[in-house]
């Protein structure tokens, strides 16, 4: 009979579990069944190595999930569903970009005619204050002209009551 022996190390290494593990899942009717004692060592026969690998598969494939396999056109299709959209992304992204354009276009030439208005209603402004200004010393002048006239009128009115005589020696 030729046996495939195994240390609990070696059984637990192999499953990927510890060897706490292995002695907390095993009944002492397996250990006395399928366990012998080499020196400080347990060696476990192959029908108790079977039945512990089984007892840590069911749990390995209650714990795991099952894999699921993709068929590689369903990945290239995938792929190309992200091409597209990052390619209408981009296209969308591009008509925003065009409309901002336009925009900024239209606004600058909105502040291109507001800062021409504004220079022709500076102009406007000045031209009226230089006019004011022309009119106040026009009506300056016409007042100086008045008062001139009137003092002379009035000069002319206190001569006319002047008595004869008084015109006569006054001058």
């Amino acid at each position: 009979m030729s046996e495939n022996l195994k240390t609990i190390r070696e059984l637990a290494d192999e499953l990927g579990v510890s060897k706490t593990a292995i002695h907390k899942k095993i009944s002492e009717t397996i250990k006395r069944q399928h366990f012998s004692k080499n020196g400080n060592r347990f060696l476990i026969d192959e029908e108790g190595q079977n039945i512990i690998k089984s007892m840590f598969i069911d749990l390995k494939d209650e714990n795991q999930k099952p894999e699921v396999s993709v068929p590689v056109s369903d990945i290239k299709n995938k792929d190309n569903q992200k091409v597209s959209e990052v390619s209408e992304l981009v296209s969308v992204l591009k008509d925003r970009i065009l409309v901002s354009d336009e925009q900024n276009k239209s606004k600058d030439q909105q502040i291109e005619r507001l800062q021409k208005l504004l220079d022709q209603q500076q102009i406007l402004t000045l031209q009226a204050n230089k006019k004011i200004e022309q009119l106040e010393t026009e009506l300056e002048k016409e007042d100086k002209n008045e008062t001139s006239k009137e003092t002379s009128d009035k000069t002319k009115t206190v001569n006319e009551k002047k008595s004869f005589w008084k015109k006569l020696f006054s001058q």
